[in-house]
């Protein structure tokens, strides 16, 4: 069973070791799915108490009728209502889940990619990265 929660702790630490190392597309990607981590731990979080902490799939019903969002910030966000209402009220919110998302193209697709952002939109998504990543921990602690 998955643990999005130690992963998320474990992608941010990557995260941030990729940008010491100044290694700006291995840092976005890295920094996209320790959000996309992050969702999901809150998605498990938000489940029914006594429901299994596992997607719904054609095969398995573990007592929800969650189903694993993939890679989507967008459809991890549409799996956890209260979550997904704060972030429609907050334009800023929704600027930072689009630029970390897709900052040049869909981050799980940046592993491929070899052109280096410049340093101002590095910059841009850097603190995108860091906005969400603390605006998304403290809206786990009050949901």
């Amino acid at each position: 069973m998955e643990d999005y929660h130690a992963a998320f702790l474990e992608r941010h630490k990557d995260t941030e070791t990729l940008n010491s190392s100044k290694r700006k597309i291995a840092t976005m990607h890295f920094g996209g799915c320790t959000i996309e981590c992050l969702l999901k731990s809150m998605i498990f979080a938000s489940l029914p108490r006594g429901a299994n902490r596992e997607w719904k799939t054609d095969s398995n019903n573990p007592g929800h009728t969650t189903t694993n969002p993939g890679h989507s910030f967008q459809n991890a966000l549409r799996r956890h209502n209260r979550l997904n209402s704060r972030v429609q009220n907050l334009r800023h919110v929704m600027d930072w889940i689009s630029l970390v998302e897709s900052p040049s193209g869909h981050f799980i697709n940046l592993r491929y990619s070899s052109n280096e952002p410049s340093d101002a939109d590095y910059k841009k998504w850097l603190s995108a990265y860091r906005s969400l990543k603390s605006w998304l921990e403290k809206q786990a602690t009050t949901l």
